[in-house]
């Protein structure tokens, strides 16, 4: 007997059911991410990579992604959500234990495949977020957005303690491998099976910013957040132990301090800010952003840059939000238009790596962490350019 095609839509109670396992994915995705910003350090010196070489091997990660992202997932939309969220999650599961077993000659295939695995967690775990949120009318991509922050504070903790204990870095990239496939078991067994998209492929176009040329002021703004999160995920536990000698423990307790605080912000500073409308949250998530990330440069003690760390990571929490409102707000196709911001935010991901590498390796390690405050000017200028009419 011949199986009934799956629609897109989710029933209610299948919604309310697959929040958890949801939660769960992008927690593990956001443990992977907390996991390597602690163990980079002996990584990047087993495979001998300098930091040119590490800035290039992000970028080989961030161009598969937006390849994926482009041409990939669409080509996958006609696939049942119960499908391609494991997909998504068992590629990251397979990215992460290919880093930690390859040799160092074809390391960049580990690379390649995370690459793999963050284009298609961006898009599908994403998709399904916002299908659930439109059936059962609560904010899953917001609880889903803090989870992945949350898991960068265990991902982090639980690298710390491994390292601590003298245990090799490898059983800490293999932890955060097991639970990415327990969330690839669970997601397959419990997201509803409404296919991921239907009609042209909209969902995943960027043609939305030759359409709406006032997209670029969100853009800009999420280009410089993804900027300066995605820096902080790789180069601020090399930052913090190779430019300050800090101890693998009190690495990962400041960027425990970091991701603890991108997880409160996103789950509360977002209501606090929005009251006073969207262009006013961005202007100053970008000044906060500027003030913590000034603090960090310039303090030589770990603690202090744990206190920059805090600040930074409160106020920069608010800024992508803003800006993913702005987009829908400006367009009459909002999931095209936020969909089109993101992917000029992963471009971030793909020049960034080989410009801080470069800076680290001719200047240092701060350096390379300045660009990221000079980004925060791109918040800032912004939230200036965004129309007061847009304030709520």
């Amino acid at each position: 007997m011949r199986a009934p095609e799956a629609t897109t839509s989710i029933r209610e109670p299948a919604g309310r059911r697959s929040v958890p396992s949801l939660l769960a994915g992008y927690w593990t995705f956001g443990q992977f991410w907390g996991v390597w910003v602690i163990v980079v350090f002996e990584f990047q010196r087993l495979h001998g990579l300098s930091d040119a070489g590490i800035g290039l091997s992000y970028t080989l990660l961030s161009t598969v992604a937006i390849v994926v992202m482009l041409v990939v997932a669409p080509r996958l939309r006609g696939l049942s959500l119960s499908i391609t969220v494991p997909l998504a999650l068992g590629a990251m599961a397979a990215a992460t234990i290919a880093l930690a077993a390859l040799p160092s000659s074809t390391i960049w295939v580990g690379f390649a495949l995370a690459g793999v695995g963050n284009g298609l967690v961006d898009v599908y775990l994403n998709v399904a977020g916002q299908r659930v949120e439109s059936t059962i009318r609560r904010p899953v991509l917001q609880w889903m957005h803090a989870t992945y922050a949350l898991g960068g504070v265990t991902g982090a903790i639980a690298a710390g303690v491994i390292l601590s204990a003298g245990v090799d870095f490898h059983i800490a990239l293999m932890y955060a491998a097991t639970m990415l496939a327990i969330a690839t078991v669970w997601t397959g067994a419990s997201v509803p099976r409404g296919r991921s998209a239907s009609g042209d492929g909209s969902l995943l176009s960027i043609s939305a910013l030759f359409r709406y040329p006032a997209l670029v002021v969100p853009a800009v703004v999420v280009l410089a957040s993804f900027l300066i999160e995605g820096s902080m995920d790789a180069w601020a536990g090399l930052y913090l132990r190779d430019q300050l000698g800090a101890s693998a423990t009190v690495a990962a307790m400041v960027f425990v301090a970091f991701a603890a605080s991108m997880f409160v912000g996103r789950l509360f500073a977002g209501r606090v800010l929005y009251g006073v409308g969207r262009r006013t949250t961005i202007v100053v998530a970008g000044v906060g952003s500027l003030i913590g990330g000034m603090i960090a440069v310039a303090a030589n003690d770990p603690l202090v840059v744990g206190l920059g760390f805090l600040v930074l990571g409160f106020t920069l929490s608010a800024a992508g939000p803003a800006a993913f409102g702005l987009a829908g707000v400006e367009t009459d196709d909002p999931t095209a238009a936020i969909t089109a911001v993101t992917t000029v935010g992963y471009t971030g991901f793909v020049w960034s790596p080989p410009l801080l590498g470069w800076v680290a390796q001719t200047v240092s390690l701060r350096a390379a962490m300045g660009v990221m405050v000079v980004a925060t000017l791109g918040i800032i200028g912004g939230g200036l350019l965004a129309p007061h009419e847009v304030d709520d």
